[in-house]
């Protein structure tokens, strides 16, 4: 059966500010937003929000969503809401304000329904709603949408959330227990704030020690910051070492080529969890790339006419060739081995110590290894794929 999705989102915030939960800002979105992102990318062909009023910030997330091309649904009424789930359809609903990695959403759209993800009743848990004298619900639950339409045509006044959940339960539904941290209720902006730190952990982005990265990330959140600017800054870092470079300055030329792989890491661990596409990152990597081989072309000339011989050319060109050839393989493979700025990583010593021309030799060297181990990749992949997708 297809999978569709049911998310809630009728509660109002519970702090000073007026709104619902799922207005509430979160990893750059809105958390309905983040939450209609995790029930796509779990598999489910179509989102149903039901929500009772609708601020323009929910409109806007729905435009969003949209424009990337998930097939999302608002519905203003719990009788609209089951008219748009067909009775055979597998349902995954998500609680109001509920936050849930995504590897428990993944689990949750894979078992059979009826299906509830609890947690243990402790002293952290009471704010979720209990199931029995052991186990508080998790706020996910799988069911069809025969059981939504039966519960919608008896819920008379009550609550659609805890109504299903009853029903659920009393459908002998399977029990999966999601571990302790791996799911929060948001009811403010403070609540929020910690779910993000939480799902950010243990995340580090390349280049940077994770405890940095999350603390930069962190701080760009509280600020609204868009990843957008810091893809621009990184881009503009490698502008920089052109005339860096060519003013004889190699050793702040590197730097400013290596700096630009941190800055553009951080947008694209914020993009990755926050479950967003990143938009343009091929221009983005090709701007980057671009750049760094108009280095190596100012570069090499810099250290020809310093006396560094003709054979310094020859070395840029294959340093060059090496480039373009692993950003190729990266994109065939999406996986990276080595890019521009771990390269001017690698050069930066040699630069700092008076040895440039060692440094690249050394990048060249580095580049053909990495271009070898990405063959052993694609070789990898075609030998595991089944002769017939060959």
């Amino acid at each position: 059966m297809a999978l569709a999705s049911l998310i809630i989102g009728c509660s109002e915030r519970d702090d000073d500010n007026r709104g619902l939960r799922a207005a509430l800002p979160f990893l750059g979105q809105t958390l309905i937003e983040y939450q209609v992102r995790q029930a796509a990318a779990a598999g489910a062909s179509h989102v149903v929000v039901l929500v009772e009023r609708l601020p323009a910030a929910l409109v806007g997330a729905v435009d969003r969503l949209r424009r990337d091309g998930i097939v999302v649904e608002l519905a203003r009424s719990v009788a609209d809401a089951a008219d748009r789930i067909h009775p055979d359809e597998r349902l995954l609903m998500i609680g109001d304000g509920v936050v849930v990695r995504q590897d428990v959403i993944d689990r949750a759209a894979r078992v059979d329904a009826p299906a509830i993800f609890t947690l243990p009743d402790s002293a952290d848990m009471q704010r979720f709603e209990r199931i029995d004298a052991d186990a508080r619900w998790a706020g996910i639950a799988t069911l069809d949408g025969t059981t939504l339409r039966r519960t919608v045509a008896m819920l008379g006044d009550w609550d659609l959330q805890s109504t299903l959940l009853r029903r659920v339960v009393q459908a002998d539904a399977v029990r999966h227990e999601a571990a302790v941290g791996s799911v929060w209720l948001v009811d403010r902006a403070e609540e929020a704030r910690s779910a993000e730190a939480q799902l950010l952990s243990g995340k580090g982005a390349d280049f940077l020690p994770s405890s940095l990265s999350e603390a930069v990330t962190h701080f760009l959140l509280g600020r609204n910051i868009q990843p957008i600017w810091l893809r621009i800054g990184s881009i503009s870092l490698s502008a920089l070492a052109l005339p860096a470079f060519a003013s004889g300055w190699i050793t702040v030329g590197a730097l400013l080529l290596a700096l630009a792989g941190p800055v553009a890491a951080i947008p694209k661990r914020m993009d990755g969890v926050a479950l967003r596409a990143a938009k343009w990152s091929r221009f983005w990597r090709m701007g980057r790339d671009s750049l760094a081989a108009c280095a190596t072309v100012i570069l090499a000339g810099r250290l020809a006419a310093d006396g560094a011989g003709w054979g310094v050319w020859a070395l840029g060109a294959i340093l060059i060739g090496l480039m373009a050839a692993n950003a190729v393989q990266d994109r065939l493979t999406n996986h990276s081995f080595l890019n521009a700025p771990v390269m001017a990583g690698i050069f930066l010593p040699f630069a700092f110590f008076g040895y440039p021309v060692g440094g690249l030799g050394t990048c060249a060297l580095a580049a053909f290894a990495a271009l070898l181990a990405g063959q052993q990749l694609v070789a990898r992949k075609l030998r595991d794929m089944p002769l017939k997708q060959i």
